[in-house]
């Protein structure tokens, strides 16, 4: 077990982020999935920024976006440590609370890579965070080999989307059939160009 300010300073882009969430929506996609998580985001890092930033998309409204300064919910790239902050301070039971878990991606972050991922996640940004009900809906479809529209977005349909931008997953993979636990190594996601994944790093603040 280490701590955010052990793994801040090595974190680049394309990490992955696995958060374990204790209240009753989380343990929900946790029993379904059948893994420890219930959302994923991914690493990024930025010239300008000295501390490592969170593409992600959730129901986070109180954090500014790094990119249009706007504070809402859906997809945004938000400030790591303040995501993990504010996780920390939700109320739940009795020693229940959030823990989450760093990934490091092995590939070759060139400058092909760097221009893919900033022009992607200019076009996302802003993207609605889906109703429970259309969740539901992208996610029973995925299991099914059904793709879905990109109108909304939930966490692991962007780091699905941005891995295959990325040409770190492959061009027709479904992005709404991945789940957060597939992007932990419980599951062998089908990387290409010799990436890799580290096995996770439990971490607290």
């Amino acid at each position: 077990m280490g701590t955010w300010s052990d793994i801040s300073s090595t974190v680049e882009s394309g990490d992955i982020f696995l958060f374990h969430g204790p209240g009753p929506e989380s343990e929900i996609i946790e029993d379904i999935d059948g893994t420890a998580f219930s959302h994923v985001a991914m690493g990024v890092r930025l010239p300008g920024h000295e501390q490592p930033l969170l593409w992600t998309s959730d129901e986070i409204t109180t954090l500014r976006d790094q990119i249009d300064h706007g504070e809402r919910s859906g997809v945004h790239l938000l400030d790591a440590r303040s995501v993990f902050e504010l996780c920390m301070k939700r109320k739940y039971g009795k020693d229940q609370h959030y823990r989450f878990a760093w990934r490091r991606l092995h590939t070759q972050r060139n400058q092909t890579f760097m221009n893919a991922l900033e022009n992607f996640m200019r076009d996302l940004d802003g993207r609605a965070f889906p109703s429970l009900e259309q969740m539901a809906l992208h996610f029973a479809e995925g299991k099914m080999d059904i793709g879905t529209n990109t109108r909304t977005f939930y966490c692991s349909e962007l780091a699905t989307d941005t891995y295959v931008h990325l040409n770190l997953l492959p061009a027709d993979t479904l992005i709404n059939s991945l789940s957060p636990g597939d992007f932990s190594s419980s599951f062998s996601l089908p990387l290409q160009d010799n990436a890799s994944l580290d096995d996770e790093v439990w971490f607290t603040l």
